[in-house]
């Protein structure tokens, strides 16, 4: 057992090292022991749980990524794990699921879109800013949980920055808190005041 927490998260092994995902009060840097990473110029080198610098959604990988060096590979990972009863975890995971369905979305969406900032949480804020159901182009904030952004299935990448830009917006005109991002945004993004 020990990785139950991570049913039904979006992502790859390697998105979850370098994000430090996590719900239901477990998270990679809880189950992690090193990580093979290959680093363009330099090759692969194994990182330790405390060379990663984990935090809340956030790795070293994770905040180096944004300084204009070139990307590192998750080749594979070394996880704690603890062996317990096939019917005990099966029972674990099934109330996760459960929970999740009860709780977000289904449908195209990244997951949670922003993370909580401290002593909030960001769907409470988005929703009571008004956005829930709020839509840009072919993209809307979730009625279910206002953290999740769902596409229709033709969201465009302007879409979802758009609607990233007014949902940050407009919860920082209310209630003065920035929100930091929890997905991953590749490419070249503006987001004007």
């Amino acid at each position: 057992g020990g990785l139950e927490w991570a049913i039904g998260i979006p992502g790859t092994l390697g998105g979850a090292v370098v994000g430090n995902s996590g719900a239901h009060g477990g998270d990679m840097a809880g189950n992690l022991l090193a990580a093979n990473i290959w680093e363009p110029g330099r090759g692969a080198r194994m990182y330790s749980n405390e060379e990663l610098k984990y935090s809340y959604r956030d790795s070293l990988l994770k905040r180096e990524q944004g300084r204009n060096l070139a990307r590192r590979v998750v080749l594979s990972a070394e996880l704690q794990l603890t062996p317990e009863a096939v019917n005990v975890l099966t029972a674990r995971a099934d109330g996760f699921t459960a929970y999740r369905k009860q709780t977000q979305p289904g449908g195209a969406s990244m997951g949670s879109m922003f993370k909580n900032p401290p002593n909030y949480y960001a769907g409470y804020l988005i929703d009571t800013a008004g956005l829930k159901g709020y839509q840009v182009g072919s993209v809307h904030i979730s009625e279910k949980h206002a953290n999740f952004f769902v596409s229709d299935g033709d969201a465009t990448a302007e879409d979802i920055r758009s609607l990233i830009a007014e949902a940050w917006h407009r919860v920082r005109e209310q209630f003065g808190v920035e929100m930091e991002l929890e997905v991953e945004l590749v490419g070249e993004w503006q987001f004007s005041e």
